[in-house]
């Protein structure tokens, strides 16, 4: 079925359509559609055993028939398979049979923050399909698990009964976080002191972040529904202030961010899977794990810099290449080689543009006898002494002494040298 039909479905709440979909994003689909924002996203966190899938059955149960409610949980990926034990669903099994009513466990893949690429990317599916509420489970934060923030209007972080000192080492992480603490498993004794104690932080908070931040502290208890009503009232009023406010579109611009990095760490984690040599050399101890690294991204010194190409009118030359769909930088001006440069930049590389600022220039002869095109191939390297000095070793002739290009450090190597190519050494200026 072709990726159009599914998504005509899914705006129908086709749950069928949305879970085709939502696998396919797990193989690393990127869907053709656009965001308008609508849904309610809660992100409930909180440690593990804290009862975040129990109060999720029980919102679920409690909220309005005529809502569309998506749930997404993040179960801990297995070390060895990648996949998941997925306990959530298990437990919300009823909650599927509901038609208004979406769940799909995901493993975690192993990311530190506590989300993956598909859990984000389903957002935006599930927002775009018309999901009234989505509410996301994380495995259980921590000091690291936050990037829930990233992504929900509305942090819930679950507070069981527990010692004073459990609950300091809950404050580094998820005590910044949460927009509402709750006191989960409020049917025990034990949970009066957890609430006073959640009181108390919360009052520290308010003072530090003043109005902008004002979290609140409820009792719940998902097992015996306790608190669950209250607790949906003040979710809708927040969505209510949220939405009147203009804070949608907000949340909108950091799950953007976020997708588009955790996409590219699973890029990245595919690209070292493959590279079995580049391990191998590292294990080995042949390849500094730095200097791995920068192979792996392409970064390994020397390289392919850019590719200089002569012309005779700049701005004429870079509209070409804005009309392919080229991003192009502005022009700088360089003295002392007596051009005008612009940049075309490409997913690897570069393409340097040069214009002569007057006629006995050495880019204006070059123009003269050969007429537009390739000027010279330019490598970067990390230092251009020791790289000057290799050339001159192997017999190569330098033009003269480095000086200031448009980015950096630069020298050329003498045509007649190097079998008629002009080559140019770059070693880019970097801040410290």
């Amino acid at each position: 079925m072709e990726v159009s039909e599914l998504l005509s479905r899914a705006r129908n709440w086709d749950k069928q359509a949305i879970a085709k979909l939502i696998s396919l994003i797990e193989d690393g689909v990127e869907l053709p559609i656009s965001v308008e924002r609508r849904s309610h996203i809660i992100g409930i966190t909180g440690p593990p055993g804290s009862g975040k899938s129990t109060l999720i059955y029980a919102l679920v149960r409690k909220l309005p028939a005529n809502k569309r409610i998506a749930v997404i949980t993040l179960d801990p990926s297995s070390p060895f398979t990648g996949g998941s034990f997925m306990g959530n669903r298990i437990r919300m099994q009823e909650l599927t049979t509901k038609p208004n009513v979406y769940i799909r466990s995901m493993a975690t893949r192993g990311n530190r923050g506590g989300l993956n690429y598909a859990a984000v990317a389903s957002l935006d599916l599930l927002e775009y399909a018309g999901a009234d509420y989505i509410i996301i489970e994380t495995v259980g934060a921590g000091q690291t698990d936050t990037d829930v923030k990233y992504v929900a209007d509305t942090i819930l972080v679950l507070v069981p009964p527990l010692s004073g000192d459990e609950i300091q080492a809950l404050k580094s992480g998820i005590m910044e976080i949460g927009d509402i603490y709750l006191v989960s498993k409020s049917d025990t004794q034990a949970s009066e002191s957890v609430y006073n104690d959640l009181m108390a932080m919360v009052d520290i908070m308010r003072e530090i972040k003043g109005d902008e931040w004002k979290p609140m502290v409820l009792r719940v208890s998902g097992l015996y529904g306790y608190g669950v009503d209250e607790l949906i009232r003040v979710l809708d009023e927040r969505f209510a202030e949220l939405r009147s406010r203009g804070k949608l579109n907000e949340t909108l611009k950091t799950r953007r961010l976020l997708e588009w990095r955790l996409y590219a760490y699973e890029l990245l984690n595919k690209a070292i899977e493959r590279s079995k040599e580049l391990s191998e050399r590292v294990a080995n101890g042949e390849l500094t794990p730095a200097k791995a690294a920068l192979a792996l991204l392409g970064n390994e010194m020397p390289r392919l810099d850019h590719v200089a190409v002569a012309v005779k009118n700049l701005d004429e030359a870079a509209e070409k290449f804005r009309k392919l769909g080229l991003r192009v930088s502005g022009p700088i001006t360089i003295e002392s080689q007596g051009v005008r440069v612009m940049m075309v930049h490409l997913g690897n590389t570069r393409i340097e543009l040069l214009e002569p600022l007057g006629p006995e220039t050495t880019v204006a002869k070059f123009i003269e006898r050969r007429g537009e095109g390739i000027h010279h191939i330019a490598l970067e390297v990390d230092d251009l002494g020791k790289f000057m000095e290799m050339a001159r070793n192997a017999g190569l002739t330098l033009t003269g002494e480095p000086t200031r290009g448009a980015e950096g450090v630069v020298t050329f190597i003498h045509p007649k040298s190097l079998n008629g190519m002009l080559l140019e050494l770059v070693e880019h200026v970097r801040e410290s």
